[in-house]
């Protein structure tokens, strides 16, 4: 038997972050870092945004617009061929 007191009661110590502490300094540390960027070069960044939308409304177009029970097939030299299917999740 100990003579001291348990650890039951004790904080972990200085040491120790909470959980997602990290997680959250990283995500914080992030945004910072975008914010900067997109200060430092505005034209690149409304570029890469511009992008962004253009490829979302092209994927959004192209999932209304193919047949969902197709299978397609394609073929690639060197590794064989892939099959796939859109679904609707």
């Amino acid at each position: 038997m100990k003579n001291g007191p348990s650890s039951a009661g004790r904080s972990p110590g200085p040491n120790a972050s909470p959980d997602g502490s990290v997680r959250a300094s990283f995500a914080f540390l992030a945004l910072v870092a975008l914010g900067v960027l997109v200060a430092a070069y505005p034209l690149v960044s409304l570029g890469v945004l511009t992008g962004v939308v253009a490829l979302a409304i092209l994927a959004r177009s192209l999932s209304r617009h193919v047949d969902r029970e197709t299978v397609g097939r394609v073929s690639i030299p060197g590794l064989g061929t892939v099959e796939y299917r859109f679904t609707r999740s």
